[in-house]
């Protein structure tokens, strides 16, 4: 057995989509791996406004439908106020994703939300 540590974050020009649930990590059908979710930081650059967000875990095959596998609804992320504004995320801190299973997420506001994820992957 092999625990590896892995992080992935959003690009220099990216965001989380508000039309489109963005893919924070899948893992990957075949892979023979579980992962489980250590950490997520979600990152407000937006000076004046909370902006909310959505996540959801979809299972391997799943798509997502009004409020199917919705993890959190509606989940304020304060503003920065001069400074990032940065939200733990706790609700998905030791998550389980098995072969094909997704964490995504939909932004209330086009380009204000980013995000830092650390995870395990076990195999």
């Amino acid at each position: 057995m092999s625990l590896t540590g892995r992080a992935t974050e959003s690009g220099a020009a990216a965001f989380i989509s508000n039309v489109t649930p963005t893919t924070l990590v899948t893992n990957a059908q075949g892979a023979n791996l579980v992962l489980r979710i250590e950490k997520l930081l979600i990152v407000n650059i937006d000076a004046a406004a909370a902006v909310t967000l959505e996540l959801y875990k979809v299972p391997s095959g799943g798509s997502i439908s009004g409020d199917d596998f919705k993890i959190t609804k509606g989940y304020s992320v304060k503003a920065s106020n001069g400074v990032t504004g940065v939200e733990d995320i706790r609700e998905v801190a030791g998550m389980i994703l098995e072969n094909g299973d997704s964490l995504r997420a939909l932004a209330g506001t086009a380009s204000k939300l980013k995000f830092d994820l650390s995870y395990w992957a076990e195999s």
